[in-house]
C-alpha cells in the first residue's frame, strides 16, 4: 500500500510540473477534465459514478463514489488553425501538442459525508503565428495556464438526493503578443504576468429511480488581474522597453444540467448541457502606467494600452453518449456533441482565439483488470462547422482572410485507484 501511494504521488508531482494547455472547447475553456468522459463527449460529466472527475464537475456525485479513491489523467491536445489570406498568403496558429493533466481524490468520512480534491487546468490557450505575418495586429502568440486547486465536500441527504459544494485557488500564467496599429508605425506588444483568484462552486444531484440520476452544477467567474512585465516594440521607441504591467479579462460563470440512464445491465445513456457566460468576456486589456518614452516624451495609449475587445455572447455545449458493457472488466462508450458560437460580431474575431460552432466526435475504452484498478483510454476530433472569416477593423470591417481549418485532436489516458 505505502508503494502504491508513493507512485501515485510522483507521477502527480511530474504531471503538475507540465501544466501546459491548449485551448479545445469554447473560447478558451478546457472541458478534458476526465478520460473517461471525453470518451462520451462529457454527457453525463460528474453523476455517473464511474470515474472521480465528479469533484470537479458536480461535487454532488462524490456520493457515488464509496471508501477512497484516486484518479491521474493526461489529455493530449493538438491544434490545427489553418489560415489563408485573400491574397493567397498562408498561416497557422498549431503550437506544439499540450498537456491538460489532471488529480483528484475522493473520500467517504462517514455513511452520509464525502470530502475531494481536484487539482486541474480549466483554462488554457496556446497558439502561435509567424512574428511578420499579415494579419499580426489580430495576434501574434498566445498562452494562458491555469493551475486550479479545489477541495470540495458532499452530502447525502437522503437515498435521493446529494448536494456538494468547494471554493477553489486558481493560479493563471499568461503570455501575449500582439502586433501594434501600423497606423503609429506598427511594431508590437508582448505582455507576460501571473495572478491567484479565488472562485467558488456548488452541485445537486437527484435520483428518482435507482438507474436514472439527473445534476445541476454551477461554477463562478474569475476576474483575473496579472501582473508582470509589459514590453513595447515600436519604431517610436528605436528599441524595446519593459515596463511593469497589467493584464485584466474575465472568465465566464457556467451552468452544467446533466442526466443518466442505465437502460440495461450492459447499457448507459447519458446528456449533458453546458451554458457558459461568455458574456463576461468583453474585452482582454493589456496596459503599463509607465509612459515615459525616449528623452523623457510621453508615449501615446496605443502603445502603452492594448485592448482586444470580444463582446462575446453565451454559448452552449450540448452532448450525448453512450456506455455498453462488454463484461467485468471491459467498457466502450461514444459520444457527440455541439457547441455553439461564442462570437456575437463576426468582424471582431481575433487570431489569438478564432472561435466558431464546433462539432465533437469521441470513444473510448475502460479496462479493469482487477477490483482496485481501473485504466481509461478516450480519443476526441473537435471539428470547427461555422463561421471562420477573419477581418481587419482597422481597415473598417475588411474581410482579409478565412481560417480553412479549426480543428483539434484529442488523445486521453486515465488511471484510477481505489482503497
Amino acid at each position: 500500500m505505502k508503494t502504491t501511494k508513493k507512485v501515485i504521488a510522483g507521477v502527480v508531482l511530474s504531471s503538475l510540473a507540465a501544466f501546459s494547455t491548449a485551448a479545445s472547447a469554447a473560447g478558451f475553456q478546457l472541458t478534458e477534465q476526465s478520460v473517461v468522459g471525453l470518451g462520451r463527449a462529457h454527457a453525463g460529466a460528474g453523476i455517473v459514478g464511474d470515474d472521480v472527475s465528479a469533484v470537479f464537475y458536480n461535487p454532488a456525485g462524490m456520493t457515488l463514489l464509496p471508501g477512497t479513491q484516486l484518479q491521474l489523467s493526461s489529455t493530449i491536445v493538438d491544434l490545427d488553425i489553418e489560415y489563408k489570406g485573400l491574397q493567397g498568403q498562408k498561416e497557422n496558429g498549431r503550437d506544439k501538442p499540450a498537456p491538460i493533466p489532471s488529480f483528484f481524490v475522493s473520500h467517504q468520512i462517514t455513511d452520509n459525508l464525502w470530502a475531494g480534491l481536484a487539482i486541474t487546468a480549466p483554462y488554457g490557450m496556446k497558439v502561435r503565428y509567424g512574428s511578420g505575418w499579415s494579419e499580426r495586429e489580430k495576434g501574434i502568440s498566445g498562452s494562458i495556464v491555469t493551475i486550479d486547486i479545489n477541495p470540495n465536500i458532499a452530502y447525502k441527504v437522503t437515498d435521493w438526493l446529494s448536494i456538494g459544494g468547494g471554493a477553489s485557488a486558481m493560479y493563471t500564467n499568461s503570455k501575449i503578443k500582439n502586433g501594434l496599429p501600423a497606423k503609429i508605425g506598427g511594431g508590437e506588444f508582448e505582455f507576460k504576468g501571473t495572478d491567484w483568484m479565488f472562485t467558488y462552486n456548488a452541485g445537486i444531484m437527484i435520483s428518482p429511480l435507482e438507474t436514472l440520476r439527473f445534476g445541476v452544477s454551477y461554477r463562478s467567474a474569475a476576474h483575473v488581474h496579472a501582473k508582470g512585465d509589459y514590453t513595447m516594440r515600436s519604431p517610436l521607441l528605436r528599441t524595446s522597453q519593459t515596463s511593469h504591467g497589467y493584464g485584466d479579462l474575465t472568465t465566464p460563470e457556467t451552468v452544467m444540467i446533466t442526466g443518466t440512464w442505465e437502460a440495461t445491465s450492459w447499457l448507459r445513456l447519458s446528456a449533458l448541457a453546458r451554458w457558459a457566460n461568455w458574456k463576461n468576456f468583453k474585452t482582454m486589456k493589456f496596459y503599463t502606467e509607465d509612459r515615459t518614452g525616449i528623452f523623457g516624451m510621453p508615449l501615446p495609449k496605443d502603445i502603452t494600452s492594448v485592448g482586444i475587445t470580444n463582446n462575446w455572447k453565451s454559448v452552449w455545449l450540448m452532448s450525448l453518449g453512450a456506455d455498453v458493457k462488454i463484461n467485468d472488466q471491459w467498457t466502450i462508450r461514444g459520444g457527440v456533441a455541439l457547441e455553439t458560437d461564442p462570437i456575437k460580431d463576426q468582424t471582431l474575431r481575433t487570431a489569438l482565439i478564432p472561435d466558431t460552432k464546433r462539432l465533437w466526435l469521441t470513444c473510448g475504452v475502460s479496462w479493469t483488470p482487477t477490483k482496485n484498478w481501473q485504466i481509461d483510454a478516450a480519443y476526441g476530433h473537435i471539428r470547427g462547422i461555422g463561421h471562420r472569416d477573419l477581418y481587419n477593423e482597422h481597415k473598417g470591417g475588411q474581410k482579409v482572410g478565412k481560417f480553412e481549418k479549426m480543428n483539434a485532436w484529442m488523445g486521453g489516458l486515465q488511471v484510477q485507484y481505489k482503497f
